[in-house]
């Protein structure tokens, strides 16, 4: 059956045009309707999400700590060598991300702390960091993997959310709207990453090469640009663009990671370090259920830790989906702890390197002059500070470039599987259509967002996550009653 004749593409088709319909044509209104919406959502599901993403903790190390743990994602050698593996899963899942709050997260929370705490500012900083970049945001991911990829290595089944019901239930009544909330939620979750890290990419260009204005439309150009090349590497296919970019995107912040941790006060670094993933750890159940001593306000949850909730939540459909891809072969207890430890250990490393030296650049909290305050701008200033500017800022420049990319042709990749029934390597057209209709979902939350990009985003995120997150209850559910009857 041609894809474009499948009710799951016709029906995310449709509300995909609804949106940029909405978007273009009533730009103000439609902002103020998410907004209360958005509003709505937190008052009603916000401690829903925080319970959620500690459950999705507990149950993973559970079943890897479980004789679950031995099963196997199918049959034969490995899809992929570890470092490949582990890179391609990064890229995907952090990437972007990591350049544009490497510095302005952990300052904001040195320099505005959302609580009292019995830690130093320092540790405090990148332990609230840790926390929002930490086990969580992976184990969205993994749950998610882990059920696609048993379901497809081991029952044959499509790489559809909706596989995860049984023959006897799999009617288009019931798989259609299971598959196009996914579909839906995973683009809203690019959308957003584009829509932040094309800006940041756009200020980098203006701070560092040519003085550009950081408009509307040079925006636009430039994601056309993105998602332009990054479908020409979705065409190659995992093995060949993806996998290479990936790699490269690794080594780089490889460089960039030791070149600071070599430049700067190593010593107070490796201290932060290990003291934040102390308190990290002994605080993770409290901050997880914002309780107690643990407790912050209605404000900082909404700006800060129900945002990113709703993000690793949006993210975990394209995310999940890629990781299941590149992990045939692997155990469950493998794939675990390869997926919660490995990116969030790599990941405190980055913010406890990147954070630290800007806390020795800023001095004392109360000394800050603001000049990390920047979410676009913030990474390449703080390369000021260090030996060889003039190589640093054009390398992190880059990241910025190649990690968008990556994580824009996973996301069309994996779209184009949704779309295309399942199919693990979805024709081009496929992927035309779905790199086509990110740039211009795009650039229509642009549009709608203008100087309120962020707040935008915020709310998207917000509003599409909660249905998504139903959807996921009910196939974790039917993943472990199935584990449970050994009929899985």
């Amino acid at each position: 059956m041609s894809a474009y004749r499948q009710p799951t593409f016709l029906y995310s088709l449709l509300a995909s045009l609804l949106f940029l319909l909405m978007a273009f044509l009533f730009p103000t209104g439609f902002r103020d309707w998410l907004g209360e919406v958005a509003r709505s959502t937190l008052f009603y599901f916000g401690d829903f999400y925080l319970l959620l993403g500690l459950f999705m903790v507990l149950v993973l190390l559970g079943i890897a700590l479980s004789p679950w743990g031995k099963i196997t994602l199918g049959e034969g050698p490995l899809a992929y060598g570890w470092f490949s593996w582990v890179a391609m899963l990064y890229s995907t899942g952090m990437g972007a991300g990591l350049m544009l709050r490497a510095v302005q997260e952990p300052v904001f929370y040195y320099t505005q702390p959302p609580r009292a705490s019995e830690w130093t500012p320092e540790v405090f900083a990148l332990e609230y960091t840790f926390f929002h970049w930490g086990l969580t945001p992976w184990a969205f991911y993994g749950m998610f993997g882990l059920i696609i990829g048993y379901l497809v290595y081991g029952k044959s089944r499509r790489m559809l959310s909706s596989s995860i019901l049984n023959d006897r239930y799999q009617r288009s009544w019931m798989t259609v709207p299971i598959d196009v909330v996914t579909i839906l939620s995973t683009l809203f979750g690019v959308v957003g990453a584009v829509g932040l890290g094309s800006r940041q990419l756009l200020a980098g260009f203006s701070e560092i090469l040519i003085p550009i204005e950081l408009s509307y439309l040079n925006n636009s150009y430039l994601v056309l640009f993105l998602g332009s090349l990054a479908t020409i590497s979705a065409f190659s296919g995992l093995s060949r663009g993806i996998r290479n970019i990936s790699r490269f995107n690794i080594g780089m912040a490889l460089f960039l990671l030791v070149f600071t941790l070599v430049a700067g006060d190593t010593w107070h670094m490796a201290v932060n370090f290990t003291s934040a993933l102390g308190a990290y750890l002994y605080d993770f159940l409290p901050m997880s259920v914002n309780a107690g001593a643990m407790r912050v306000s209605e404000d900082f949850l909404m700006d800060w830790t129900y945002f990113y909730w709703a993000f690793w939540l949006s993210w975990a459909p394209f995310t999940g989906v890629f990781i299941a891809r590149i992990s045939k072969g692997r155990t469950f207890r493998e794939f675990i702890f390869g997926v919660l430890l490995v990116p969030s250990l790599g990941t405190f490393a980055w913010f406890a390197v990147f954070g630290s030296e800007a806390f020795l650049q800023i001095g004392l909290p109360e000394s800050y002059q603001g000049q990390f305050d920047s979410l676009y701008n913030s990474i390449f200033l703080f390369f000021d500070g260090l030996p060889l500017t003039q190589l640093l800022q054009p390398l992190s420049l880059l990241l910025v470039f190649t990690f968008l990319i990556t994580s824009i042709d996973s996301a069309i990749f994996v779209l184009g599987m949704f779309a295309d029934n399942g199919n693990n390597e979805p024709r081009r057209r496929n992927l035309l259509v779905w790199g086509t209709i990110l740039v211009l979902f795009t650039v229509a939350t642009l549009f709608i967002g203008k100087d309120q990009l962020l707040a935008s985003i915020s709310q998207l995120l917000l509003v599409m996550a909660l249905p998504f997150s139903w959807i996921y209850l009910l196939m974790m559910g039917a993943f472990l009653y199935s584990l449970y009857k050994k009929r899985i």
